[in-house]
This record gives structure tokens, C-alpha cells and sequence, in this order.
């Protein structure tokens, strides 16, 4: 089904992207929209892979060593990763720990990292390259930035020919009594800076062999990818309630493990947390990837405060200048009746209706069709930023229009006014609603690249060309 947009839409130049755990579940905020683009890869590749064995101690000392000076304990009083970390308690001018790891070949440069925690009476973490016993070379990594509070050190170290190093110390000079924790040991190789910490406990992560005592990985893919038909994504409100699927698409249907959505209905100024679940092809589903986003609100004092959204046409959406403070009305559902003999009446009662008002909007001249095609365009979303004088979002179809009437209210051009009356109505259903994004739709696509050969070579995956390049 080909998507209703705008095609004098402006492209839109991608802003940060958040990215779930597991790498599976990526989300935009299209500011100027108000929206969310989704897109859920199960083909995702491994984000990070840590060659130490057990980089966070958390059941044992296992797979670690003492190195030089120094004597260990696991606590589970400090931490940064887990519950559990070691710390050291100097001998000498020097103490640390070996954790050992996936052997490393020769001429293979490593990338190592530990987050410590030390006093102000040291000097330098280093690392040093171990094999067995034989130590092929250190690499110092600098004087922490801070002093009792957790920091990453990081340094490199190419192997040498005709060696390979099992363990690597991290180690801290400092005098003979010196308390300070280290934990989070990540090993890696092939990679040009640190990545973010991985172990097989922690989300999105697993061990390759047993835990605690071998490398780990972020999930490289959702099993059998190539079996995923559907997308299914939801978004959970604040305040409780049950999640809600999101509108454009429900689901999402994926090519190749891949599957976008676009959601233009969050609420405005507060975090959501958006879930996506693969649907296989004989109705079973896969694990579920969640993040959570925040769409940014119309700051106070700024003119254009509400926020205008067509279900159907979201291209049609706008904000625009709300005029005046509606005064909502809850209309009473009861049926009354006499009852002989007694001065009261009996009630007969429901809850009362959701509140309704008139609503009267101001926007320059050059929106005024705008605004009559969205007033038109079937089911709208009124919302506001948190706390605002309106009431809370609304879905509604337009009754009662009023405009454009000629008003001075945006300056020497001149604007118009609209006025409608608000009669909120549940959500509608999403079950089975097409991919609908502001800007774009694959008609714009065709007779913008006429062959499929074209489109491949202008966007390097499927959700890219699906969101113009958005995500």
C-alpha cells in the first residue's frame, strides 16, 4: 500500500540514533515530526567481543591471578559491573591482577581496558602482556583522572612475533598498603577503540562456553533470522497501562530479519519504552529487543504549543498557536426516574463522558490549506507538552469547524484562525495498519530511482530505504 505524504516535505538530516542492548532495536526522534522512527535488525553483528574470561568476577576469583605485590579479595560492596569486583591491598610499589583470556596470536594488536578505583596516593595504571610467566611487554595506561570514583583506563599492545599472550594485569603503582578495586576487564582485538563492557551476564550478551570461564559476546543475531516474517513493536506509556502496538506498522513486516515503524503518537516530554518481538513463520516468536526514547515537548512560553497529528496523513501534521484556555466539559451519564411516595429520586448512573472543548488554533497564512486538509483528514491526536493547561491527549475527529478566519495575531502577514469542537474518542485500532511516514512513501521512491539496482545503490539497507534514509 503506498504511503499518503507530502512529497515538498523536507529531508530530514538523521539525529542521534538509540540503540537497545543487544544491538537488535535502533530509534530516532524526528524532531521536526514528533515522531519515532523504528527499524529491528536481527542480523545485527556483535557490537564488542571480550576475550577475558571472567572480566567481572562475579561468582569467583577464577581465571584470575595475583600479580606482583599485592593481596586480592572479591567484594560485593562495590562494583561497577555486577555485584562483585577485587580489591587489592598493596605489599609493594606495585599490585594488580592477571585475568586470563582467549590466547592472542602473534602480530594481533590488542585493545584492553579496566575501569579502577583508586586513591590519591598512586601514580600510574599499566598493563602488563603475559604469558604463563613470562612477561612479553607492558603498556602504561596514565594517571586516573579522578580518585574514589570508578574510571575506564584503556591502552594497545601489538603481540610480538613468535608469542602469544593468555592473561593480562592490570596493575597500579602506588606505596605498600594502598587499597583500590578493580573490575570490568574487557580484551579485544581487532577493533580501534574500546567497546562498550561485555560479559555473558550482562543484557543482550552471552557466554561462548561456560560462564565465567570463557569469552563473551553481544548476540550477533536472533535465531533463525532468515524465518522472521513480522515485526511486532509496542510502546509502553508512563503511568502504567498496558503497552500499545505502534500504528505505522502492526506489525512491520521484515525483509530479511529486518523490520521499520514509525510511531507519530508518543507522548510528548516523557520516556517511553519501545519493544520489538520477531514473529516467525509459523506464528512462534523470538526474543524481544526494548529501548526507551524521549520525543521532545514544545518548551514553555513558545507560541506554537500544541501539536496537531493526522493517523491517516501524517504529513498533514502541524503545530500551531493554541488561542485562549479551552474550558473542558464531562458530560453526566444518568437516567432518573421518580419513585412514589418519597421526595427523592433514584439515579441510575455511568461514568461520565471524556472531557470535550473548543479548541481554537492561530497559524500563518501560507498553513491555512494545511490546516483545512488536516481538519478534514479523519482521526487527529491533539497534544501537548506535560502539565499544560489542555487536557491530555486526545484523539478526535473534528466537529463543528469554524475558519480560516483573518486575524493579526503572527505579525504584519497576517494569520488565520480555526476552531473546532473536541469530542476525544478511544484509540482506534492498529491491527493490520500500513507503514505511514511524513515525507516519503514508495510512490516518492519509484519516481525519484527507477530500478531496484538504483535503489540498492542509494541506500545500503532495507530500513534505510524504507525511511529515506532516516534510519
Amino acid at each position: 500500500m503506498p504511503l499518503i505524504v507530502d512529497p515538498t516535505a523536507p529531508q530530514v538530516t538523521p539525529p542521534d540514533r538509540v540503540v537497545s542492548p543487544d544491538g537488535w532495536l535502533g530509534a530516532i526522534v524526528d524532531e521536526p515530526w514528533a515522531g519515532v522512527a523504528l527499524s529491528y535488525n536481527g542480523n545485527t553483528p556483535p557490537a564488542a567481543r571480550n576475550r577475558a574470561l571472567n572480566p567481572s568476577v562475579e561468582v569467583d576469583l577464577s581465571n584470575t591471578l595475583v600479580y606482583a605485590g599485592s593481596a586480592r579479595d572479591r567484594i560485593t560492596t562495590d562494583a561497577r559491573y555486577g555485584t562483585a569486583c577485587i580489591q587489592h591491598s598493596a605489599t609493594g610499589t606495585t599490585s594488580g591482577s592477571q585475568y586470563l583470556c582467549e590466547a592472542v596470536p602473534a602480530g594481533a594488536t590488542i585493545r584492553v581496558s579496566a575501569w579502577v578505583r583508586v586513591p590519591g596516593t598512586g601514580t600510574t595504571v599499566f598493563f602488563s602482556f603475559r604469558n604463563a610467566t613470562t612477561t612479553h611487554g607492558t603498556a602504561t595506561a596514565g594517571v586516573p583522572p579522578v580518585v574514589d570514583d570508578w574510571v575506564r583506563m584503556t591502552a594497545t599492545y601489538t603481540v610480538p612475533v613468535g608469542v602469544t599472550v593468555d592473561r593480562i594485569a592490570v596493575a597500579y603503582t602506588a606505596p605498600a598498603g594502598t587499597v583500590w578495586l578493580s573490575d570490568g576487564m574487557m580484551i579485544e582485538t581487532g577493533v580501534d577503540g574500546p567497546s562498550e563492557y561485555v560479559d555473558g551476564d550482562q543484557p543482550g550478551c552471552v557466554w561462548e562456553g561456560a560462564a565465567h570461564a570463557s569469552p563473551s559476546d553481544r548476540v550477533t543475531a536472533v535465531p533463525t533470522t532468515g524465518d522472521i516474517i513480522k515485526v511486532r513493536i509496542v510502546r509502553q506509556d508512563p503511568g502504567g497501562g498496558a503497552p500499545v502496538p505502534v500504528r505505522s506498522a502492526d506489525p512491520a513486516w521484515a525483509v530479511a530479519g529486518v523490520g521499520t515503524a514509525y510511531d507519530h503518537e508518543a507522548p510528548l516530554g516523557v520516556p517511553v519504552i519501545y519493544t520489538a518481538t520477531p514473529i516467525y513463520a509459523d506464528g512462534s516468536t523470538g526474543p524481544a529487543s526494548s529501548l526507551a526514547v524521549t520525543v521532545p515537548a514544545p518548551a514553555p512560553g513558545q507560541e506554537r504549543d500544541l501539536w496537531l497529528k493526522s493517523l491517516d496523513d501524517p504529513s498533514l501534521s502541524l503545530r500551531a498557536m493554541l488561542v485562549d484556555r479551552p474550558e473542558p466539559a464531562s458530560a453526566g451519564r444518568q437516567s432518573v426516574a421518580d419513585v412514589p411516595g418519597s421526595p427523592f429520586r433514584v439515579v441510575a448512573f455511568d461514568e461520565h463522558a471524556a472531557e470535550s472543548y473548543t479548541v481554537t488554533i492561530d497559524v500563518p497564512p501560507e498553513q491555512a490549506d494545511q490546516v483545512r486538509a488536516l481538519l478534514r483528514s479523519g482521526v487527529l491526536l491533539a497534544q501537548t507538552r506535560p502539565g499544560y493547561v489542555i487536557t491530555p491527549d486526545a484523539y478526535h475527529v473534528p466537529a463543528d469547524i469554524t475558519g480560516p478566519t483573518p486575524t493579526g495575531r503572527l505579525g504584519s502577514s497576517e494569520g488565520y484562525q480555526f476552531s473546532w469542537v473536541v469530542e476525544p474518542v478511544a484509540r482506534p485500532d492498529t491491527e493490520g495498519q500500513p507503514l505511514r511516514v511524513p515525507g516519503w512513501s514508495w510512490d516518492i521512491l519509484a519516481e525519484q530511482i527507477s530500478t531496484w539496482d538504483a535503489v540498492a545503490a542509494s541506500y545500503s539497507i532495507w530500513a534505510s530505504a524504507a525511511m529515506n534514509g532516516l534510519v
